[in-house]
């Protein structure tokens, strides 16, 4: 089960950090790529933002793989450490703002994307959100990554399984 824990997390963490840097740095190709051919950057970002509200149903679907797996964790894992304690904490933030994101900023932002063109306050608004996204994503990125990382610092390493220091060996070799 704990292994299953790991592979959930791992995962999760994958997609919320490889992936959504991925899916913000193909955006952003695409956005400079059509501003060199011409065209507005409004209308590039725009045509980005169905690439935004698809990929966020991914992360909606990671978020919840991660709760599973930290929760798995938390519950029969045997690391009880800081180092565990700050991963659950970074975890915990990346499912808080990967929910935000998918649900609390995404849905507004697709209601009011098919309006942007005609009404000026649906472009406002939606301005608005996308700014507040990019913190948000920005920083579930962030949080993600940090979580994906921190077990190779501790005394387990990555694997989970414990790191035999050179002295260790060294004894055991020099008593055979």
């Amino acid at each position: 089960m704990e292994t299953f824990a790991k592979v959930l997390r791992t995962i999760a963490l994958a997609l919320l950090s490889g992936g959504s840097a991925a899916t913000v740095f193909a955006a952003i190709v695409m956005v400079k790529a059509a501003k060199a051919n011409g065209i507005p950057v409004e209308e590039a970002a725009a045509a980005n933002a169905p690439i935004f509200i698809g990929y966020s149903r991914i992360v909606l679907g990671a978020a919840i793989m991660l709760t599973i797996g930290e929760a798995l964790d938390f519950f029969v894992g045997t690391d009880k450490s800081k180092l565990a304690k700050m991963r659950y904490l970074f975890s915990g933030l990346a499912i808080a703002t990967a929910l935000g994101f998918s649900l609390g900023i995404v849905p507004p932002m697709e209601v009011l994307l098919p309006r942007m063109k005609e009404a000026a306050e649906a472009h406002q608004e939606f301005q608005k959100l996308h700014h507040i996204s990019q913190m948000v994503f920005g920083a579930s990125i962030l949080c993600a990554f940090v979580s994906l990382v921190l077990p190779v610092f501790s005394r387990n390493g990555a694997s989970g399984k414990p790191v035999e220091s050179a002295s260790t060996t060294d004894v055991s070799a020099t008593q055979s």
